[in-house]
């Protein structure tokens, strides 16, 4: 096939007529291009992460759906504020010098007598582990001479499941305890000779305060000396300790010696806080408890 030399002519005048980039803008050109498509990439990536965007070729894509947001965390707070303990008004006895202390991680104790025949008869003891708590001592009036608890009062914070077990432990207490004798070495002139005492526990009423609520009533027979069976020491006092909870909140309320009536029922004279006061106060133990237990009241 022979050549067209006018195609030939008109070839050669139009390339002589086409500027060349130089090397150095072919380069640029290179640069801004892959800056280019990096920036379309890097968009594309955000637009798929955050779902408001578009695709890099022009189409819509769907949104992502939201992420759900994280609820926080519910606080609950850990001290407890010296509001909650009962005042001394509240107690129909006077008193005279007010002690009280404030703690955190410690154990619940119940009644420490009752616990070691707990232990004794192998059945659980040992109350659970607070979050924090405050205690207080309520004296009678000085007078002169040494001074006596009227009342001892110790309120812990406490998981809420493990407020519900403490009631539990303190039923199988009761059930394994109801009378339980101990060894002990009553202090006599020159030495000491060992004893036998017997302990009774009772729970007369429960339910009657806060969400739940139970009353101990602990009396003992007068020791008696191990080798003749004689008796060592007078009757000792009845106590009365009451455990009442209001939400994760437990107070422990003892009364002190010759505090508590020795009757259940209240029928017998020379005492001091009938049955009907003791609920009372724990009535009003629950109703200081509202303010900082969580759930409250």
């Amino acid at each position: 096939m022979r050549e067209d030399p006018h195609f030939v002519d008109r070839l050669h005048r139009d390339l002589n007529a086409v500027r060349w980039a130089e090397p150095g803008e072919i380069r640029a050109l290179a640069r801004r291009r892959s800056r280019r498509t990096a920036l379309l990439a890097a968009t594309a990536v955000l637009a798929v992460m955050s779902g408001t965007a578009y695709a890099a070729v022009g189409r819509s894509v769907t949104p992502a759906p939201p992420v759900a947001a994280t609820p926080a965390p519910v606080v609950v707070p850990a001290e407890i504020p010296a509001e909650v303990l009962l005042a001394p008004s509240d107690v129909p006895l006077r008193t005279g010098v007010q002690l009280g202390e404030s703690g955190l991680g410690e154990t619940v104790r119940v009644d420490p007598l009752l616990e070691s025949c707990g232990r004794q008869r192998g059945v659980p003891s040992t109350g659970p582990t607070s979050r924090s708590s405050r205690s207080q001592t309520l004296m009678r009036p000085a007078t002169g001479g040494p001074t006596a608890p009227v009342l001892t009062q110790d309120v812990y914070r406490l998981e809420p499941r493990h407020g519900r077990l403490l009631f539990g432990t303190v039923s199988v207490l009761l059930d394994a305890c109801a009378e339980w004798r101990s060894t002990d070495a009553m202090p006599l002139a020159g030495g000491s000779a060992p004893t036998v005492s017997t302990h009774r526990w009772q729970a007369p009423v429960s339910g009657f305060a806060g969400d739940e609520s139970v009353m101990l009533r602990h009396t003992s027979v007068p020791p008696r000396g191990r080798a003749d069976a004689t008796v060592v020491t007078t009757l000792p006092p009845t106590e009365v300790t009451m455990v009442v909870r209001v939400g994760d909140l437990v107070t422990v309320i003892a009364t002190g010696p010759d505090v508590a009536e020795e009757a259940v029922d209240g029928t017998r004279p020379g005492l001091r806080l009938s049955r009907a006061q003791l609920e009372t106060l724990g009535r009003t133990a629950a109703r200081r408890l509202c303010v900082a237990a969580t759930p409250g009241c």
